[in-house]
């Protein structure tokens, strides 16, 4: 039979490590584009890695998680549970990394969109003044 409470518990650590790495992503990426926006950061740059807080959570709790267990003071299911997450975490700062080019997202064309005019949209002005019908379920 299955250990629920084991199961419980290792999904709840997961996902308080996955909502605070989500959380800590948006605020860094926020920081990137209040920082361009400020001009203390060109347009075309990105936020150093070692200025985003994620850097030290995704890279720190593996090294911490991996540490405290070779020294034993984590030990048996708790210890499994933190290395775990600690690959998760790194992994995900990993990947973001190689993927986006550096260490934080440059505004897209469509985040930006809607700061530009009405005149700088390149939409045809014949889109404003079709008629839009919404049709509901039946």
């Amino acid at each position: 039979m299955a250990e629920w409470q084991k199961i419980g518990v290792d999904l709840g650590v997961g996902a308080i490590a996955g909502g605070v790495d989500q959380w800590i992503q948006n605020a860094d990426e926020k920081r990137g584009l209040d920082a361009r926006a400020a001009g203390t950061l060109a347009a075309d740059k990105k936020l150093s890695v070692m200025k985003q807080y994620g850097t030290y959570l995704n890279y720190g709790v593996p090294i911490l998680a991996v540490v405290a267990t070779a020294m034993g003071y984590l030990k048996g299911d708790m210890a499994t549970r933190l290395c775990t997450v600690g690959g998760q975490l790194a992994g995900r700062k990993l990947t973001h990394q190689f993927t986006t080019g550096a260490g934080s997202n440059v505004p897209s064309a469509a985040y930006t969109a809607w700061q530009r005019t009405r005149a700088q949209r390149s939409y045809d002005p014949e889109f404003d003044k079709s008629i839009v019908y919404k049709v509901g379920m039946m």
